[in-house]
């Protein structure tokens, strides 16, 4: 399925989230399965399911990497879940997860906060590169983006996990 024509948006990566949301609304009320209670079993069945791609559609473009992930499969270049990654880039980011752990092992919220602060800027420069690659149709590059902005994601959801600190 293609979310993008769920929602009637042209597909590339740039949408306004402000026409997104008010689509999504409209679409929402037009297709809501209350609207169709009374309806022939046939027509309820039928709203239900374009409810759910409407849903699955929001879900989908209202987020930046998913919506680039959908973008790239839907040029032919699906992501894989066991891309092939850097390998200095991959050592690189097991001493940063180190440190991590060690920051918040010794309690050292600071220096967490700045491991963190630094790979939320790499994550932002990835997601800006990602754009532009899908912008000029720079199908494997805008992949290989998407595979950074993985192991950046990681980083970042271990950094905010408060349980891991001392």
């Amino acid at each position: 399925m293609n979310m993008f024509e769920v929602l009637g948006f042209e597909p590339r990566f740039g949408l306004d989230a402000a026409e997104l949301e008010r689509r999504y609304k409209d679409l929402s009320k037009k297709l809501h399965p209350d609207r169709f209670a009374g309806a022939p079993a046939s027509e309820r069945i039928s709203s239900l399911a374009a409810a759910t791609a409407l849903n699955d559609a929001y879900r989908t473009l209202r987020v930046p990497v998913a919506r680039a992930a959908h973008l790239l499969e839907l040029k032919g270049h699906k992501l894989g879940q066991n891309e092939p990654v850097d390998q200095e880039f991959l050592m690189e980011i097991l001493e940063l997860r180190e440190a991590l752990a060690d920051a918040k092992a010794a309690g050292d919220a600071a220096r967490a906060d700045a491991l963190g602060a630094d790979i939320g800027a790499r994550r932002a420069a990835a997601l800006a590169t990602l754009g532009e690659a899908l912008d000029d149709g720079r199908w494997a590059d805008a992949k290989h983006q998407l595979v950074l902005l993985r192991y950046f994601d990681r980083f970042l959801a271990a950094h905010e996990d408060e349980e891991e600190f001392a």
